[in-house]
């Protein structure tokens, strides 16, 4: 029966961390994630809006950036806890309910910080403009996805 126990937690663990390694959670390897904001920079710049749009738009960009920066801190040292509490011979189930709730809500928040960034840019531009960024920002991702395959 412990064994079993150990097995679902050592489970448990290990699918948390392939979650948090996943590329959608934004945790990009520092060379690409300044790679993208440059080019999601540019993407914003080849829209040719208006000079005060285009610094709104980036402002707002760097400023979930930061807020990313460190919910992805408080995302890390979740999974660190986490895994060394199951890598015990016995793990305390409310310890590990405590941390699991610490990065299922760390991960919520950079869902939301993204849905908040894309809300908050969109807010600034008229219809076309977030037509055609929208556009162009999925077939960028779209890029980026077929970049990632074939690495």
């Amino acid at each position: 029966m412990q064994g079993n126990l150990n097995f679902k937690f050592g489970a448990l663990c290990a699918i948390l961390s392939a979650m948090l390694l996943m590329p959608a959670l934004g945790q990009a390897v520092e060379g690409e994630g300044a790679r993208a904001k440059e080019q999601k920079d540019q993407i914003i710049k080849e829209l040719k809006l208006a000079p005060e749009k285009e610094k709104a738009v980036l402002a707002v960009g760097d400023k979930y950036a930061k807020e990313r920066t460190d919910i992805i801190a408080g995302i890390k040292k979740a999974n660190d806890e986490l895994q060394a509490a199951c890598a015990v011979a016995k793990p305390d189930d409310a310890k590990l309910k405590e941390l699991v709730s610490a990065l299922t809500t760390g991960q919520d928040k950079m869902f939301a910080s993204f849905k908040n960034q894309r809300d908050e840019e969109l807010a600034l531009m008229t219809p076309a403009e977030q037509a055609r960024y929208l556009l162009v920002l999925g077939q960028w991702r779209q890029k980026m996805m077929e970049q990632r395959k074939k690495k």
